[in-house]
C-alpha cells in the first residue's frame, strides 16, 4: 500500500524517473536495478568504476533460476525471491522461537513475528534486495544448530549465507560456539572446526574463484564496494579513531560535512528521512542486543552473532558511506526481534499495539519514498 501511494502522490527528486510499471518501484530502485542487470546478463567488472561485482550471487543467482522456470521477467523474479524468502524466514523465526523458549510468555513467538514484520526498515525485505535471503539463511542456521542438526548440515547453510552477502562470516562466531560446546574435549573441538570452517565460508570462496577465474582477481568484489562511498577512506589509525569516537554517527547531523542528512533527502523532514535517523536505527541496534545480553533474553551464541553483524556494518563500511544503509544492516540481525518480543510480551497491552502502529506507519511512509525514488538504500 506504501509503494502503491509513493509512486502515484510523493514526488520524486529532481534528475530521478519513476519506473513505468508498479513492480519495477519495487524491484529496480537503488541496489535492485543491478541485481535485475546481474539476472539479465550476468557479471562484469571495471576495477575503475562501480561494478555489479559488488553484489554477491545467491539472491540473483535464485532469481535467474525464477526466471527460467516460470518465463517471468527478472523484475517479477527479484520480487518473488524476496517475499517467499521474507515469508519462510518469518515461518522459520516463529518456529525457533517455539524450539528455544520452553518457559518463556506463550505469545512470544507472535510478538516476535509482529516485531520482525513491522519494523520499519524491513521493507528492504519486500524489495529487490537480497537481505530477506540472508535473514532466511541466519535463522535457518540457528534453527539447525537448535534443533542438533549434523554440523556438516549446519556448515552448509552458513556457506549459503555467505554467498548472499559477506557479513555472512559473522555466522562462523556462534558457529564456533556450537562446534566447541558439542565437542567431546578441546582438541576435538579445533579438529572439527579446522574442517568445516572451510564449508562454512563456500560461498564466498566459490564466488571469489568465480571472479578470478573471469576477471583474474579473486578480490574484485572488495574493490568493487569500495567505488561506494560519500567520502574517501582515510588512513587505517584516523579511521579507527573516527569510528572510536563515534564520528559518523555524529556528523550526520554536521551540516559541514558531505554526511549532513539534508543533503540526502529531497523533502527535508527529518523524522521522515532515513539517512537521518540511520545512526539511530544502529544505536537502537545495540542497545537491544545489550538488553538481550544482560536480561538473558539472548543466549552467548544469539548475542555475538548480532554483536559481529553490527561491528561489521560499522567498522567496515560506516565512515566511507557516513551510516547511510545502517538501518538495513540493522534490519537483518534477527535477534533483535528476539528482544522486542520480549519487551511487546511484558509492557502493557495498549503500549504494545501503539508500538506495532508507529512502526507499521513508518514502514508504510519509507516503502512510499523507496517506490518514488527517494534516497533510500
Amino acid at each position: 500500500m506504501g509503494a502503491y501511494l509513493g509512486r502515484g502522490l510523493v514526488v520524486s527528486p529532481p534528475g530521478e524517473t519513476k519506473p513505468t510499471r508498479f513492480c519495477d518501484c519495487l524491484a529496480i530502485n537503488w541496489d535492485g536495478g543491478w541485481y535485475r542487470d546481474i539476472v539479465r546478463g550476468g557479471y562484469s567488472f571495471d576495477p575503475q568504476a562501480q561494478s555489479n561485482t559488488a553484489f554477491f550471487p545467491a539472491y540473483p543467482a535464485l532469481a535467474w533460476l525464477v526466471t527460467k522456470t516460470t518465463k517471468t521477467s527478472p523484475e517479477i523474479a527479484l520480487l518473488i525471491v524476496s517475499h517467499v524468502c521474507f515469508a519462510g524466514a518469518l515461518v522459520l523465526l516463529a518456529a525457533y522461537v517455539r524450539l528455544r523458549s520452553g518457559s518463556a510468555p506463550g505469545n512470544l513467538a507472535a510478538f516476535t513475528i509482529l516485531a520482525a514484520g513491522v519494523f520499519p526498515t524491513t521493507f528492504f525485505f519486500r524489495m529487490g534486495y537480497s537481505e530477506s535471503l540472508f535473514l532466511l539463511c541466519t535463522v535457518l542456521a540457528f534453527y539447525l544448530m537448535e534443533r542438533k542438526a549434523p554440523l556438516w548440515l549446519v556448515a552448509i547453510v552458513i556457506g549459503l549465507t555467505t554467498a548472499c552477502r559477506i557479513p555472512g562470516i559473522c555466522l562462523l562466531c556462534p558457529f564456533a560456539l556450537h562446534v566447541w560446546r558439542n565437542s567431546a574435549d578441546r582438541r576435538a573441538g579445533v579438529r572439527k572446526l579446522l574442517v568445516l570452517a572451510p564449508l562454512a565460508s563456500w560461498g564466498v570462496a566459490a564466488f571469489m574463484l568465480f571472479t578470478w577465474h573471469k576477471f583474474g582477481d579473486p578480490l574484485a568484489f572488495v574493490k568493487a564496494q569500495s567505488t561506494w562511498h560519500l567520502r574517501l577512506s582515510p588512513s587505517w589509525s584516523h579511521k579507527l579513531y573516527c569510528l572510536a569516537i563515534f564520528e559518523p554517527l555524529r556528523s550526520v547531523f554536521d551540516s559541514s560535512t558531505v554526511a549532513y542528512w539534508k543533503i540526502h533527502t529531497y523533502h527535508r523532514m527529518a523524522v521522515f528521512s532515513l539517512p537521518a535517523v540511520n545512526p539511530l536505527y544502529f544505536v537502537l541496534g545495540l542497545v537491544l542486543v545489550a538488553v538481550g545480553s544482560c536480561r538473558r533474553w539472548l543466549s552467548p551464541m544469539e548475542w555475538s552473532f548480532a554483536a559481529a553483524l553490527l561491528f561489521i556494518g560499522y567498522v567496515g563500511r560506516g565512515y566511507e558511506m557516513c551510516m547511510l544503509s545502517s538501518g538495513r544492516f540493522v534490519a537483518v540481525v534477527f535477534p533483535i526481534y528476539l528482544v522486542l518480543g520480549q519487551l511487546l510480551c511484558r509492557c502493557p497491552p495498549p503500549l504494545a499495539a501503539a508500538f506495532l502502529v508507529l512502526s507499521s506507519t513508518f514502514l508504510t511512509i519509507y516503502s512510499a519514498l523507496f517506490a518514488a525514488r527517494q534516497f533510500l538504500i
